[in-house]
């Protein structure tokens, strides 16, 4: 609002101009101090792109903690070796999950996004629809790290090629999910692969670091791990792609239920202007 004092109290946000008096700027929690009105609409486009990529870093950190943790709780409660030792779910824990969380945070301002609806101001970070995708994600992510090792744990006793290729599918779904996590709507094949340059630092960092861990012998002493074949990462690439797949198809239905409610919109509207009244029978 962007009227009085009283209208910019009562008001969400309230506006007052640069030049206005100081009354109403001690009762906005806005003021435009060059008094240019476009400078809403960047704000607006700031504020949307901030509270989208907030999402989308919480969703990326719940989805992967919550999969190493129930993935650890679910071999105690089954009474089986653990699938990691501690050294890599530490480095799991502040190496790789940090600077890919982190680059989504600074994801460029979409296009599109003005075109979004506005949100209720008590609309919360963490809605039920983000649990869902959550749980989706942490499923896959369990599910598919899980059957490796126990595809790999033939013998009953974990070797170090067991937890290296536990280690390496974990690492890979996070890969994944990061890169769906760049945006709660649109396909990876939408967005501009190359517009976050930090994401993209961040991925190939990660990637390098964890190769590390796997190919360099003093690295391997430390970690436990054992160097994989091209056909075991083939498989853990194809396998841990699922969850980039699973969330391009709750994206899909997202993009069509949130079509469908515009198309249905659109007509409730039109036969509620006078000039459409007449093709109402």
């Amino acid at each position: 609002a962007v009227v009085s004092t009283q209208s910019t109290g009562c008001a969400d946000i309230g506006i007052a101009m640069g030049k206005g008096t100081d009354v109403c700027k001690e009762a906005a929690e806005m003021v435009l101090v060059n008094d240019d009105m476009s400078a809403i609409l960047e704000a607006v486009r700031e504020g949307k792109n901030i509270f989208y990529n907030i999402k989308n870093f919480v969703r990326f950190q719940l989805s992967t903690s919550v999969s190493a943790l129930m993935m650890i709780a679910l071999t105690t409660f089954w009474n089986i070796p653990p699938p990691l030792n501690p050294m890599q779910i530490l480095w799991i824990n502040i190496i790789m999950d940090g600077p890919p969380a982190q680059s989504l945070g600074v994801e460029p301002i979409d296009s599109g996004i003005l075109n979004s609806p506005p949100r209720s101001p008590k609309k919360q970070v963490v809605d039920r629809l983000m649990i869902i995708r959550v749980c989706i994600s942490a499923s896959i992510i369990i599910s598919g790290t899980l059957w490796i090792f126990k595809n790999e744990m033939v013998d009953g006793i974990v070797t170090a090629r067991d937890t290296t290729m536990t280690f390496t599918c974990f690492i890979f779904f996070d890969m994944f999910n990061a890169l769906s996590c760049r945006s709660s709507t649109k396909s990876v094949l939408q967005i501009n692969l190359l517009g976050n340059t930090t994401f993209l630092y961040a991925i190939s960092a990660s990637v390098i670091a964890h190769f590390g861990l796997v190919y360099v012998p003093w690295l391997q002493a430390i970690f436990q791990t054992e160097a994989l074949t091209l056909e075991d990462l083939g498989l853990l690439t194809c396998l841990a792609s699922c969850v980039l797949i699973a969330d391009e198809v709750v994206k899909l239905f997202l993009r069509l239920f949130a079509s469908s409610s515009e198309t249905n919109s659109s007509s409730f509207n039109k036969g509620d202007d006078p000039e459409h009244k007449s093709l109402i029978p």
